[in-house]
């Protein structure tokens, strides 16, 4: 098969469940003992494996299957940097422009709470009961 660039990568990532440093080593020291892969990123948080560069997809989900029961692949296709960097800048502007509409709310609020000014402590209420069957209560 020829390639019209010399260089062709893919981009896969494998959703998995690690919770501990030691699991993330172990499968990123399995990954990266395969022929062409340039990049591996690994998000604890998420359980997200991403691999680049130009691999056998086929093999390293093999491997991870193997040692990993929970290992599922999410995505996989051609990486471009380019579109990627655009995405990625396109997100953080995305999250910049909430972040602002989020303090402008907030400035435009002020101390208020939602449900209005909390009731301060010096109104009193002062209850005069008679017990005249026709008066009942009277409040002043």
């Amino acid at each position: 098969v020829f390639y019209f660039f010399s260089y062709f990568l893919q981009k896969m990532v494998v959703m998995m469940g690690v919770h501990d440093e030691r699991s993330k080593r172990r499968i990123i020291g399995a990954v990266a003992n395969f022929h062409g892969v340039t990049t591996i990123t690994m998000d604890s948080k998420d359980g997200k494996l991403t691999i680049i560069g130009d691999f056998d997809s086929r093999k390293i989900l093999t491997k991870l299957e193997k040692g990993w029961i929970n290992a599922e692949m999410a995505t996989f296709g051609p990486y471009d940097p380019k579109k990627e960097a655009e995405s990625a800048a396109a997100a953080a502007e995305k999250k910049r422009m909430e972040e602002r509409e989020r303090e402008r709310l907030e400035g435009s609020r002020g101390n208020h709470n939602f449900y209005g000014p909390t009731p301060t402590p010096t109104h009193h209420q002062i209850c005069v009961c008679t017990h005249d069957p026709y008066q009942g209560c009277v409040i002043s």
